[in-house]
């Protein structure tokens, strides 16, 4: 299996895992692009169409790209309407018809390696609850990212 199957594998079963912790019926994320400053959307879980498949997330940009560039958890009730962040993906999302959305980036060593988020369909808070259940899904896939990285060293 190629490096590339392998990370979708491991970041599907971190969606999975991540829509089973938490409740959330959309979950999707990425690993950074090799050689690229940005993270790559390449698994869905719970979509009901295509539009964020392969979006190009780049640091600090919406709120993935806010989770990169400051290396925690963020989350807005909101996003369409969300002053936090800025808007570069709002087509894609709303294609989506997602509103509450969380995004915890994935950190290997000191650097963001990718980014796990879940949404909803609606506008509402995401409590504590539901964001330290998406972080430790996050923690799982780091350490198997370890793992995987040590042992191709």
């Amino acid at each position: 299996m190629t490096a590339d199957a392998v990370e979708a594998v491991e970041i599907g079963a971190a969606l999975a895992r991540l829509r089973r912790a938490t409740g959330l019926p959309v979950a999707f994320g990425g690993l950074l692009e090799s050689g690229r400053p940005q993270i790559r959307i390449s698994e869905l879980s719970g979509t009901t169409t295509a539009a964020l498949r392969s979006l190009a997330v780049t640091s600090g940009n919406g709120l993935g790209g806010k989770a990169v560039a400051l290396a925690r958890p963020c989350a807005v009730p909101d996003y369409p309407r969300s002053r936090q962040i800025s808007h570069e993906y709002d087509v894609p999302v709303a294609a989506e018809g997602i509103h509450a959305v969380l995004a915890v980036p994935v950190v290997v060593r000191h650097r963001v390696r990718g980014v796990l988020y879940g949404a909803l369909r609606s506008a509402r808070p995401l409590g504590d609850r539901t964001l330290g259940a998406a972080v430790a899904v996050a923690r799982d896939l780091e350490q198997t990212l370890v793992v995987r990285d040590e042992a191709r060293e």
